[in-house]
């Protein structure tokens, strides 16, 4: 497949523009392929990139540039689950697309390993969906499933900014230090690549559709063709935190908030 994302990296850009990765060592949380990683990799001193997948892991691995041999490692590795990983030993967490895909009692488990790992003032960074898209976004969705979105993602999304909020205004354990949105354009280079993209998950679903609303997500998608390709907009948004070493006590139930 023909998919080339975030056209103008602005993933990275604003990544770089609003946390310090300089020099720093990095703990990433959902590297996948390490796509992102191997973007941002040469100016910090050490990453450590961990995701789920083992076939991911053994891809990134692969594709390491020997540049970054000696600073980089791949590991197969849960953000809930930073047991191998010593307190205080990490400058930066950087969950890239990956908060947002956990279960809601996972997101709360997520954010407390990094803490842990955090050392004294280190920088907690999040990039996912906004809870703002284009006004298209999700109709293409509909179609092959009959609801807007992926309901339960939609709702991950909004529970993961619940839980960043959580931690941070309810138990003090990070406090904000910059947040932005942006837009994350894809681009595949046939209207067969969006459709093998699109069907990810729901195979099922789009086969079993008639010939007549195949042809309307057809025609969509060639709608959206610019400058020879068929560009896909997604609006992201990177929040960054800052570790608060004294905690504030839980807000209790019946007090009231300013």
């Amino acid at each position: 497949m023909a998919k080339h994302v975030d056209l103008k990296g602005l993933e990275i850009k604003t990544a770089l523009r609003d946390a310090p990765f300089e020099s720093k060592d990095i703990l990433e949380i959902g590297c996948g392929d390490g796509r992102l990683t191997f973007k941002y990799a040469r100016k910090a001193h050490r990453v450590v990139a961990v995701d789920p997948s083992a076939a991911s892991i053994e891809t990134a691995s692969r594709n390491t540039p020997k540049s970054l041999a000696s600073k980089l490692i791949f590991r197969v590795g849960r953000g809930e689950e930073l047991g191998d990983y010593q307190a205080k030993s990490f400058d930066v967490v950087f969950f890239t697309w990956s908060l947002c895909c956990t279960s809601i009692p996972v997101m709360g488990r997520a954010l407390d390993e990094a803490w842990r790992v955090l050392r004294r003032d280190g920088v907690l960074v999040n990039i996912q969906p906004s809870l703002h898209q284009p006004f298209r976004s999700g109709a293409l969705t509909y179609l092959v499933k009959g609801k807007f979105g992926t309901t339960v993602d939609d709702e991950r999304y909004r529970q993961s900014r619940l839980a960043l909020k959580y931690k941070s205004l309810v138990e003090g354990r990070f406090e904000l230090l910059g947040e932005e949105e942006f837009p994350v354009k894809t681009a595949y280079d046939t209207v067969e690549d969006v459709i093998d993209d699109l069907k990810c998950g729901a195979r099922e679903q789009y086969d079993s559709l008639d010939e007549k609303t195949k042809r309307r997500i057809h025609d969509e998608l060639a709608s959206r063709r610019t400058g020879g390709s068929i560009i896909m907009i997604e609006n992201a948004v990177l929040t960054v935190l800052r570790k608060q070493e004294s905690r504030t006590q839980p807000l209790r139930k019946g007090r009231t908030v300013g």
